[in-house]
């Protein structure tokens, strides 16, 4: 019997200024052999002139008493200067993770540091991976956990930021 395998994706559908194609919409889809993906619907729109307007899916979410706690990157495409890659956390629904139950107004990370400033693409914190501590035994992570954070900066550099689930939970609802 086959089962189903889901992810988070963006159709790179945007060209912007400068050659670079994006999207602003992460949708989940799922496919039974990982090759043919169905997309089953939009999770979430980038946001005109926040951070985020262009948008695409980040490490794996991780399973919460409250959600699927995930964190994404966005794009600050307003800016004429520069485009500014930086991450952030929303909430989605166990059941239906198409829906969201919250999502962060403010990024949690950007760029700041030379590394991150200035590179192969300058102003690019890109998270990629996440490691949780510690989980319950119905699998559900612990919200005083410590959440490791890896992420690429400026195209250059590979990088580590820590925090806690209860901390990005917290920054879902700001």
């Amino acid at each position: 019997m086959a089962t189903c395998e889901t992810e988070f994706f963006s159709p790179n559908v945007k060209q912007l200024e400068g050659g670079v194609t994006t999207g602003d919409e992460i949708f989940l889809s799922e496919s039974e052999d990982l090759k043919s993906w169905c997309a089953l619907g939009p999770v979430m729109k980038g946001r005109r002139h926040y951070w985020d307007e262009m948008i695409g899916s980040g490490p794996p979410p991780v399973k919460t008493r409250e959600g699927w706690l995930h964190i994404y990157h966005g794009i600050a495409t307003h800016l004429v200067s520069a485009f500014i890659y930086q991450a952030g956390v929303v909430l989605l629904d166990l059941d239906d993770p198409t829906r969201v139950i919250a999502r962060g107004r403010d990024n949690i990370l950007e760029p700041r540091e030379s590394y991150e400033l200035t590179g192969q693409v300058p102003n690019v914190v890109f998270p990629g991976g996440m490691i949780v501590d510690d989980y319950d035994d119905d699998g559900f992570a612990l919200s005083e956990s410590r959440v490791l954070l890896y992420y690429g900066a400026a195209d250059t550099s590979v990088c580590l930021a820590t925090t806690t689930v209860a901390e990005l939970l917290s920054a879902c609802r700001v």
